[in-house]
């Protein structure tokens, strides 16, 4: 990891430029460099140039990956140590005030709410490292309250993501995975979603989209009518999602830069976490102070312990939203036809990893079982961190980490469109279609803010999203709505199946061992 320091006067206001933490993120994402260049006062706009380089990128003709970049300003001054997301000055591609850098095969992509920026490679790129010095971005100070004469300081926070493109594809596997979407009671076929209109969900089988219940609290029945409404997102309309589940390195960060009352909402720490400062199953987060200060031993792990409340809280300060059910079985399928009992890399061979390199886990280390390519069955692991105790014998992995540079789909893990552990290491919150209260998601992107409600401090906001409270200020409070697909470290394999739905409308409101998740973001424009 890089560390980039500047300080510097300009024009009354005093800027601090520091690297965000937030370099430590899965296969090396890393933003360094990082300063402020010039200011216009009448725009109260302020350039913020970096540095910014990952593995594994790519861009062909099916799709591509991409730095979803944030823009933080903070007042040195203030013993909050609140972060605030400052939009950019100019959205589309390579707009006004912003430069893809010194790598010619690199652009800017910025959507229309000026939230965040896409990095990426801009025409065919095989599989390889990406890299660019000097991007340029020019951040709107004013949008997030800061004004002349402030002493600030800037954080750029990066995550990587992958486009899923629009089109067709089939959700439900032959009903060969538990509660498999099928065609109707007595057709086993797949869903074959084709557009991004309302789906009629009828027992009389007369358009082919039959619902098959998982037998969760408060969730349809097998055979219940219900309209998935033109705004849910199905997976047919393009989006992107997070290449990597979210890791405790970037959870750090984002506790961090919250304001203080905010902090304790999301401790992973407390009574209604994992209650230790200590490493449980494999977590190693501790957060200790006044304001509360986390830390983490390995920042490029998997994140466990996370309610739907965190995660959600997590995406809508990200400006990310959750996925759907139906996109997490796109993002892992593809336009592929369903091949029964598959898991998100296409076929039906898993094998448990039960060995890890080395005896610290820095970033770099392996799995070393023969043809493993899941985190699954309870395993007792060795090697790596295993020696330490029983804390760092059962628990998720690090980020990507079946993925190498002569790594095939099989021996990856990895989902159709390149998206790492969709199936093993932590089952991963989504909305469901399962229940009303998920159906009335219409896939609206966080706006990188909290709600700041007394007592409620520190929730995601965003209207729609699952778990609302009737009294939006209040923020998402629940988890109806949500569910779990993916399976975990935990489960057995035929949870990881791709079609599996038997918790798909699961409604949890603790937080466990096995919990975790990744974002999506809506696409307006590409």
């Amino acid at each position: 990891m890089g560390n980039s320091r500047a300080a510097f006067i300009l024009l009354g206001i005093f800027f601090s430029a520091f690297l965000s933490t937030s370099d430590v993120l899965a296969n090396n994402l890393n933003v360094s460099n990082v300063r402020l260049g010039s200011r216009d006062p009448s725009a109260k706009t302020v350039t913020v140039l970096f540095d910014i380089a990952w593995d594994n990128s790519w861009r062909n003709k099916i799709n591509h990956d991409a730095a979803w970049v944030t823009v933080r300003l903070s007042d040195v001054q203030s013993p909050s140590g609140e972060k605030r997301l400052c939009k950019f000055s100019a959205s589309g591609i390579a707009p006004a005030g912003s430069s893809a850098g010194t790598n010619q095969n690199a652009e800017v992509y910025i959507p229309v709410d000026k939230v965040g920026a896409f990095i990426r490679p801009l025409a065919h790129q095989e599989v390889g490292s990406f890299s660019s010095k000097n991007v340029m971005l020019t951040a709107d100070y004013g949008s997030c309250g800061f004004a002349e004469g402030s002493m600030i300081a800037v954080n750029v926070v990066g995550l990587e993501m992958v486009l899923v493109p629009e089109g067709s594809f089939y959700a439900g596997d032959m009903a060969h995975s538990q509660a498999s979407l099928r065609r109707g009671s007595s057709d086993n076929n797949s869903w074959e979603i084709t557009g991004s209109g309302p789906i009629s969900v009828t027992a009389a089988n007369a358009n082919g989209y039959y619902y098959t219940s998982g037998g969760n609290n408060g969730e349809f029945a097998t055979g219940t009518s219900f309209v998935i409404p033109q705004g849910f997102p199905k997976g047919y309309s393009a989006f992107y999602a997070m290449k990597y589940e979210i890791t405790e390195g970037v959870w750090v960060d984002f506790v961090n830069s919250l304001p203080a009352a905010a902090r304790s909402a999301r401790d992973l720490t407390d009574p209604s976490h994992k209650n230790s400062d200590a490493v449980l199953f494999r977590n190693t987060i501790s957060c200790f102070g006044s304001p509360l200060t986390c830390s983490t031993q390995r920042p490029f792990r998997a994140l466990n312990y996370l309610s739907w409340k965190d995660l959600c809280a997590f995406l809508d300060w990200a400006g990310l939203r959750p996925l759907s059910e139906l996109e997490f079985e796109k993002a892992a399928r593809g336009p592929s036809l369903p091949l029964p009992g598959e898991f998100a890399w296409g076929s039906t061979t898993v094998v448990p990893a039960l060995a890890l390199s080395g005896v610290a886990e820095n970033g770099d280390e392996t799995v070393v079982t023969p043809n493993a390519n899941a985190n699954f069955g309870d395993q007792v692991l060795t090697g790596g961190d295993a020696a330490v105790g029983p804390g760092h014998q059962k628990g998720s992995f690090r980020a990507g980490i079946f993925s190498t540079g002569i790594s095939s789909r099989l021996s990856s893990g990895a989902g159709y469109y390149g998206m790492m552990e969709l199936s093993g290491n932590l089952k991963e919150w989504t909305v469901t279609i399962g229940n009303a209260q998920g159906l009335a998601f219409t896939g609206k992107n966080g706006d990188g803010y909290l709600t700041t409600a007394s007592g409620f401090e520190g929730n995601a906001d965003v209207e729609g999203w699952p778990g609302m409270d009737v009294n939006v200020a209040k923020g998402v409070v629940s988890s109806v709505g949500a569910g779990f697909r993916g399976g975990s470290w935990q489960d057995t394999a035929s949870l990881l199946q791709v079609s599996d739905r038997s918790e798909a409308a699961l409604t949890e409101e603790n937080a466990g061992p096995a919990y975790g998740g990744r974002g999506a973001r809506t696409v307006e424009g590409q």
